[in-house]
């Protein structure tokens, strides 16, 4: 890696560190409370014992269709989990926590990653900013490596739809459109791509797969069961906040 990307040399924004130290609060204190919570007559309800790692070796699947709660599939280094929704906020709900049964945390922003909790390696945030005019946007990745040394990096990125296809999905079949994010990273003089799934007119994300930072470990991921309700969707989706408009195919 360039010395240039060290977190000492370039600054976070105050709303990346915001969010770094509310996941902390998070996994500190109100997650392991809401598991203490779930427990009934010194037993656990399903969503308890989910989030304390129970049905171990079980289908992630067959644990979501089990649950009446809102959960992923995600899968990263070789790994595969479900995770359940333990809180979510922001503007319109736009971020939402997960938790898996060994008390890893993901955070999602309009259904894209942001951050997350329990790994050796953390993406500590991920934003974008828009070129208006361009087609093109710029992403913003800050992570912390297993040594504990704190990176940053950027990248000038465009995303390109293709037509909607039937997809599986690990409770449903929906017809998705299959977006291609590409980036092009300045720090590091690298290169990669991340795919998006995601509905056409909602233009919510119902999955992915991504590198998490230049380099770094890829994740895949899929709803199961959703968060949101029909009566949220506007037209403006959480796809659209988070992704902006695609560029024409050529």
């Amino acid at each position: 890696m360039s010395r240039d990307r060290r977190y000492s040399i370039r600054r976070v924004p105050t709303q990346g560190r915001r969010k770094a130290v509310l996941l902390r609060l998070l996994l500190a204190g109100g997650l392991v409370a809401g598991m203490t919570a779930c427990a009934q007559g010194g037993r656990l309800t399903p969503m308890g014992a989910t989030l304390m790692g129970g049905a171990r070796g079980e289908d992630p699947a067959a644990q979501a269709e089990a649950l009446p709660y809102a959960t992923l599939v995600a899968r990263t280094e070789g790994n595969q989990a479900l995770l359940v929704m333990a809180h979510r906020t922001g503007h319109n709900g736009r971020d939402t926590y997960w938790q898996a049964g060994d008390r890893a945390t993901l955070q999602l922003r309009d259904g894209v990653p942001a951050s997350t909790a329990g790994f050796d390696a953390l993406l500590l945030g991920r934003w974008l900013t828009a070129e208006p005019g361009h087609g093109h946007y710029r992403v913003h990745v800050h992570w912390r490596d297993a040594d504990g040394q704190e990176w940053q990096d950027m990248a000038t990125a465009s995303l390109t739809c293709e037509a909607a296809q039937p997809v599986d999905l690990p409770l449903t079949r929906l017809t998705l459109e299959r977006c291609t994010e590409r980036l092009d990273w300045q720090g590091s003089n690298t290169h990669s791509r991340g795919v998006y799934w995601r509905e056409p007119g909602s233009l919510r994300i119902w999955g992915g797969d991504m590198a998490l930072w230049p380099d770094g470990p890829r994740l895949r991921w899929q709803v199961a069961r959703p968060w949101w309700s029909d009566a949220e969707d506007t037209g403006h989706g959480v796809g659209q906040t988070s992704l902006p408009d695609a560029v024409p195919s050529s």
